[in-house]
């Protein structure tokens, strides 16, 4: 990759892919993978380790998070059933696939 290629991928990513927050400043913003019934799954670029994805519901009951290695609740509050349609999801293979490689690519 030459510079300007480089540089061309850094600035569609700080346009199209940051926010700015006072006392924080500019970060990535999260990369939606996928929808389980009212439930978002997310990673966020430059999160902390160990490797692992969100799950908020769309009326904030839920928000937890899992390891990417195995589908492990981390922490949060996500109802059994809720957990195991998470669970099922993760077990695509594909799902596996994809979340790996966007939480690789900015780490």
């Amino acid at each position: 990759m030459n510079k300007k290629e480089i540089l061309n991928e850094l600035l569609f990513k700080y346009i199209n892919r940051t926010l700015y927050q006072e006392g924080i400043g500019v970060y990535f913003i999260k990369e939606q993978v996928g929808h389980v019934k009212n439930m978002k799954i997310e990673i966020y670029p430059h999160d902390h380790n160990p490797p692992h994805f969100h799950v908020k519901s769309n009326d904030m009951t839920i928000d937890a998070k899992f390891t990417l290695n195995d589908c492990t609740l981390l922490n949060g509050n996500i109802s059994g059933k809720d957990r195991k349609r998470i669970e099922a999801f993760f077990n695509d293979k594909k799902v596996q696939s994809v979340m790996k490689t966007m939480w690789e690519k900015s780490h």
